[in-house]
């Protein structure tokens, strides 16, 4: 095993011992892809079907889905908007104390896994990270799925 795979083999088990903390201290209401909505929710409340694909970088049906059981648990309402086929999401109450926890819930779990580092540390680290995402980046790894393939069959 070479140094640069023992290395990469740390960091991911940091990663995931990282993932793991988050999971460990969410409230618990919060549920897998539905907390992503009410993040971007909380940020743009009342955006777009169009614009949280954009956001949350995922298909229209994995949104549609995610939504409809927010929509279901009372987190969001759906609205109609003045452009056809399109609508709003809005945050209900409910569902915007459930991301305000989930925000304080991170900062907490955040601050308590990067209390062992410096401040000096934790810049170091913010930039080494950062070069090391531009670098995969640069090799065109970008964490994003692809897209749909055109049929391009001309048998009609």
């Amino acid at each position: 095993m070479t140094e640069a795979t023992k290395t990469l083999a740390q960091l991911k088990k940091a990663s995931k011992l990282t993932r793991l903390a988050f999971h460990k201290n969410g409230p618990k209401s919060y549920k897998r892809g539905q907390g992503a909505l009410l993040n971007a929710l909380l940020a743009n409340d009342g955006t777009t079907q169009r614009e949280l694909v954009k956001t949350m970088g995922m298909d229209r049906g994995d949104l549609k889905g995610i939504v409809k059981k927010a929509e279901r648990n009372g987190y969001v309402t759906i609205e109609d908007c003045d452009a056809k086929h399109t609508y709003a999401v809005k945050l209900t109450d409910e569902g915007r104390k459930v991301a305000e926890k989930r925000v304080a819930a991170n900062d907490k779990t955040a601050e308590d896994i990067l209390d062992c580092l410096s401040a000096d540390e934790v810049a170091q680290l913010n930039a080494l990270t950062e070069k090391l995402i531009l670098s995969c980046k640069d090799k065109g790894i970008n964490g994003k799925k692809k897209g749909r393939k055109v049929h391009s069959c001309h048998c009609c």
